[in-house]
């Protein structure tokens, strides 16, 4: 998931709001409060003020019509329950299928990058 700064329109004017997308530039949701620059330090600060400024080149949008691209999507199938695993456990079952065992090295889980 990715997120960016947007300019919004409303009845009562404009606003600077966050977006979420997949990685593919689809559309996942908004939130309907404005956002607020923030930083634990002046220079981080400062960068969400530039990320807020950028919004500006890209089209105003509205809530409404945010509303109306999610709700033209077909629904996200939903996981069943119970289905849902740790990196540990899915690594475990990799190793059990694999018949040679050299074929995949564990990776340390400390080495594994997040978003």
């Amino acid at each position: 998931m990715i997120w960016t700064y947007r300019v919004f329109h409303d009845s009562e004017g404009y606003f600077i709001g966050v977006v979420y997308y997949e990685r593919d530039g689809t559309l996942i949701g908004y939130q309907s409060e404005p956002a607020v620059p923030i930083g634990r330090t002046a220079e981080e600060l400062a960068q969400d003020i530039q990320w807020f400024k950028e919004a500006f080149e890209l089209p105003i949008l509205t809530m409404e019509g945010l509303d109306a691209e999610l709700a033209a999507r077909p629904p996200r199938p939903k996981q069943p329950k119970g289905q849902t695993k740790t990196l540990e456990q899915l690594l475990d079952e990799l190793e059990q299928d694999e018949s040679d065992a050299d074929v995949i090295e564990r990776p340390r889980l400390e080495a594994i990058a997040t978003d």
